[in-house]
């Protein structure tokens, strides 16, 4: 059993975080008689996941649903709604990491003809043309995932 404040270390999730996923349902706390909170295993576990749904890119709603499930009966239910929720986000990790590899080309295009600023010149509009290209399809992906 953990204080906030131990728990705070044990997971490098600050307190204010804690106070906040604790007042949102993403991760209710049990309270002592005194009123204060504290952590357990099962506590450490969501956390856990917590903190590598939300580094993957997770939205808070998202998690929200993922870490409620823990509180739920085991059922079909619940491995059908963990299981929307999963896939929805695979398909959009996915598509940020094909985004994120074609940012990394054209910075890896880039870097050298900053050395020599005639050759950034004559590339110029080609690496406007990419970057435009870039920005449309982040924006429909950002139309796509707040539908």
């Amino acid at each position: 059993m953990w204080t906030i404040k131990e728990f705070a270390e044990k997971t490098f999730v600050s307190p204010v975080a804690l106070r906040y996923y604790d007042k949102t349902g993403i991760l209710p706390t049990k309270r002592l008689e005194n009123g204060y909170r504290f952590y357990d295993e099962e506590d450490l576990l969501i956390m856990k996941n917590l903190v590598v749904l939300k580094y993957a890119g997770f939205s808070l709603e998202d998690i929200k649903i993922l870490t409620s499930l823990y509180n739920e009966p085991e059922g079909q239910a619940c491995n059908d709604t963990a299981n929307e929720v999963l896939r929805w986000n695979l398909t959009d990790m996915k598509d940020r990491i094909d985004m994120l590899q074609q940012i990394v080309a054209i910075i890896e295009e880039l870097t050298p003809l900053f050395d020599n600023h005639e050759l950034y010149k004559v590339n110029q509009l080609t690496l406007e043309q990419q970057i435009n290209e870039l920005f449309d399809q982040i924006n429909q992906l950002n139309a796509k995932a707040d539908k």
